[in-house]
């Protein structure tokens, strides 16, 4: 990954996806291979998502925050983003939330390309165009970088992390 010291708020962004995209692959290659099959399907506790269902929902978000940011860049000022129930957002979930980890690590890759690809475009003077969020109001690009990229990959990685050290204390 390329550095470049004019758009050091955005070489961050890209920093910080690449490393969670990093440790998310190392989990896949290591401890989740390892880890029994049926594991990867079984909720850790009531309400909260499987460790596939978290990987679907990662290779979906990743391209459309990608699309999301090329539209807001384009046209500052447009509604914005997604709630939870966003249709699309949990057609991916209950679509390939079954999925196997071979399918997984096939989809992954180029999920995370887009991502990287419009995040490599960006500038730093991007980060302070504006969108409107249903639920949030208007906020700037560089806010909803944190929310809903950065935060929310670095959030599913550690949900998946913590699915995994639950399966390690039980038989």
């Amino acid at each position: 990954m390329a550095t470049a010291s004019t758009n050091p708020k955005v070489e961050k962004i890209r920093q910080s996806v690449h490393d969670s995209y990093a440790e998310l692959v190392q989990l896949i290659d290591g401890p989740l291979t390892a880890l029994n099959p049926e594991k990867l399907y079984l909720p850790p506790a009531e309400n909260e998502w499987t460790i596939m269902q978290n990987l679907s929902h990662i290779i979906e978000f990743m391209p459309y925050w990608a699309g999301e940011i090329e539209r807001l860049v384009a046209a500052p000022g447009q509604n914005f983003g997604r709630t939870m129930q966003h249709e699309g957002r949990m057609r991916a979930v209950n679509e390939h939330g079954r999925d196997s980890l071979a399918q997984i690590k096939v989809a992954l890759p180029g999920s995370y390309a887009h991502l990287e690809d419009v995040l490599g475009r960006l500038k730093d003077s991007d980060l302070e165009l504006t969108g409107r969020h249903v639920k949030f109001g208007e906020q700037s690009l560089e806010w909803f970088m944190e929310e809903f990229v950065t935060g929310h990959l670095n959030s599913h990685v550690e949900q998946i992390k913590m699915c995994l050290k639950g399966f390690r204390l039980t038989p």
